[in-house]
């Protein structure tokens, strides 16, 4: 029963980067169902995320359309890091054209080009359109990309 809410929850797509769901972004830890009572734990990827309030709603809708009646979404304490992203949401990120998470032992590297691959890449700005992302550009093919930042 607790497996049709985990993947209901794979519906709930983060709203700043749309090919990526809370699952595989590792933010959601647990999953809990006594009856048609659901009990979800969840840590968000920043604590200041502009998108959080919309990704709660999400998640309650997902698990009330899976058969949920009672939906409590409880925020954990604990923090995020880009680790805890899955290999997949690793690679739909560069299909996507964001340059994904450095490993943390590589945290202060700067990222391959996602479109070209090429590692001579400058960074332009260390914030991006989201504050998850940082701005780059590609000496070898021009390209301006965004790449996750490591947390």
């Amino acid at each position: 029963m607790v497996e049709r809410y985990w993947e209901a929850l794979k519906g709930v797509k983060d709203p700043e980067i749309p090919v990526l769901n809370i699952v595989e972004m590792g933010m959601v830890l647990s999953v809990e169902a006594e009856g048609e009572r659901v009990r979800v734990r969840f840590r968000p990827t920043f604590s200041g995320c502009p998108a959080l309030r919309l990704i709660r709603q999400e998640m309650e809708k997902a698990l009330r359309e899976a058969g949920a009646q009672e939906v409590e979404v409880v925020e954990a304490k604990t923090p995020w890091s880009t680790e805890d992203m899955t290999q997949e949401a690793k690679a739909k990120l560069l299909g996507y054209g964001v340059a994904p998470p450095m490993p943390l032992s590589m945290a202060e590297a700067n990222p391959p080009c996602p479109r070209c691959g090429s590692l001579q890449v400058e960074l332009k700005n260390p914030f991006g359109a989201t504050l998850c992302k940082m701005l780059f550009q590609c000496a070898a093919c021009g390209e301006v990309f965004e790449a996750f930042k490591t947390v």
